[in-house]
């Protein structure tokens, strides 16, 4: 299944992007004069469009599923006006969506270079607990996403026999179970002692997510534990972030993302990043 919806996604990519070439050949046998640039900016920004609605049918809404239309959309509709832009109004919108685009292109470099380090730096962690931040539920059922983290967090568990999960998430909309006990039940089935299971269900946060499961680590485990964190790999700078913020040591291990979202998950996380610093959350 995984591999069948590659395929699809990438056949409406291709048609769509063929469709873009045989448009601008189209209008230019016509007469129209559409020079490179402007037919780059046309194409980049409808399969930026493109991507969201796709992406809106795949998974729940949130900032990075409408992100690639909020940076496309915009080239979509300064395409025909690149020819008119010398002058007046044009000309300041011209050099608004310069500096505009210019400060997300920085902002995506620095961020991206931050998560890059963080979710390459924990190799070979070792740690007594490690903490599985949740991520959403569809009705009982966990999403790929998070998926992929209670794998991680499993094989982490496996090659450290003596260590301990504390699985971390509340219940949201759209969830039928808390995100907690969802996490637990898919390790109980793979095969993880419930014993080594400790299930936190409150959290609706990143920092909840910290400040709940350590309640349950001194109330229950015990204190002067050595601590790690299961998070997707373009949130394990944030979190790690987060953690330090509250005092909490823990280094972070990654856990790879859904293919689809990572362009979704990586402009929602810089927008966290730069959100999260500017308010001091850090």
């Amino acid at each position: 299944m995984y591999t069948r919806w590659r395929l699809y996604i990438l056949a409406v990519f291709a048609v769509a992007l063929a469709a873009c070439i045989l448009l601008i050949a189209v209008l230019r046998k016509h007469g129209h004069k559409i020079s490179a640039f402007q037919g780059t900016l046309f194409t980049v920004g409808a399969m930026l469009t493109l991507e969201t609605v796709i992406i809106m049918g795949l998974s729940n809404f949130n900032l990075g599923v409408i992100m690639p239309a909020l940076l496309g959309v915009p080239m979509i509709l300064l395409a025909p006006l690149v020819p008119h832009m010398d002058h007046g109004f044009l000309r300041a919108l011209k050099w608004f969506a310069v500096a505009g685009y210019s400060a997300a292109a920085v902002l995506f470099a620095v961020c991206g270079f931050l998560m890059l380090s963080a979710q390459h730096g924990a190799k070979d962690t070792d740690a007594d607990v490690v903490i599985v931040l949740g991520a959403a539920v569809h009705g009982e059922k966990v999403t790929w996403v998070l998926e992929n983290r209670l794998e991680t967090a499993k094989e982490f568990l496996e090659a450290h026999p003596d260590a301990v999960c504390v699985v971390s998430g509340g219940q949201g909309p759209g969830e039928s179970v808390t995100e907690g006990s969802a996490m637990k039940k898919y390790l109980v089935e793979r095969g993880v002692p419930a014993e080594r299971i400790y299930a936190e269900e409150k959290a609706t946060s990143t920092p909840e997510n910290f400040r709940y499961a350590m309640e349950i680590v001194e109330n229950e485990i015990g204190t002067g534990k050595k601590i790690a964190f299961v998070t997707t790999d373009f949130h394990v700078y944030r979190a790690g972030r987060v953690a330090r913020a509250q005092g909490l040591e823990a280094k972070g291990i990654a856990a790879p993302d859904v293919w689809y979202l990572r362009l979704n998950n990586f402009l929602r996380e810089c927008v966290g990043i730069f959100g999260y610093a500017v308010t001091g959350r850090f």
